[in-house]
């Protein structure tokens, strides 16, 4: 008789993770139980918790795969083509309609990363620094070409610029911020911040660093 192939212990995380996720896309994150998701796959509970030891590590797991999903995309708009005062509009407003879309057509996933954010799992905590990064790369390249006016403290900046769009990526101050008559949003405001960002950024001698 053919044995079928075991599975890695990576592999076998995986799986609960992809069953996990669709399960949060069905029925919500919090309806989720350890039991349904042994049941999807086949397996008892008691193995389940052989690979993650609760629930929360399971919640968490899922959300740093979705925040690292976001994180690609924002790191191809950061390390692509174009001037570096174009890719970070395009960043912020991409994110932001990432987030908005997000919030809009998958509502239990945005429950899921409403509670990541107001509880503080380590998955956004990573994802804090993980887009104070990506900003900070971003600001240090414009710096050098010239358009960015040269910071002692880019790690500093790019954190402020951070916080100060965080109205536009948070998912509960979009909904906050969403038209009542149900509309098509109103993106005015977004473009508002992402200009003063870039004019506090400009650096007007065009000059760069040598």
């Amino acid at each position: 008789m053919t044995r079928r192939p075991v599975a890695s212990a990576e592999a076998t995380r995986e799986q609960i993770l992809d069953v996990a996720e669709e399960l949060f896309h069905r029925i919500g994150y919090a309806k989720t139980t350890i039991a349904d998701i042994a049941q999807e796959m086949g397996m008892s509970s008691a193995n389940v918790y052989r690979f993650f030891p609760s629930k929360s590590a399971i919640n968490d797991a899922g959300c740093r795969r979705l925040m690292a999903r976001m994180q690609a995309g924002m790191r191809a708009i950061a390390e692509g083509p174009g001037s570096a005062e174009d890719r970070l509009r395009n960043l912020v407003l991409s994110t932001h309609r990432h987030n908005r879309d997000l919030l809009t057509s998958e509502r239990r996933v945005h429950d899921m990363v409403d509670a990541a954010i107001a509880e503080s799992w380590d998955a956004i905590e990573e994802h804090k620094h993980a887009c104070n990064a990506i900003f900070g790369g971003l600001i240090t390249d414009g710096i050098a070409r010239g358009e960015f006016v040269p910071a002692s403290d880019v790690a500093g900046l790019a954190e402020t610029v951070g916080n100060a769009c965080c109205s536009l990526f948070h998912p509960t101050l979009i909904a906050q911020c969403a038209r009542a008559d149900g509309g098509p949003p109103d993106e005015t405001p977004a473009l508002r911040l992402i200009w003063l960002v870039l004019e506090a950024l400009r650096n007007t001698d065009r000059r760069p660093l040598p």
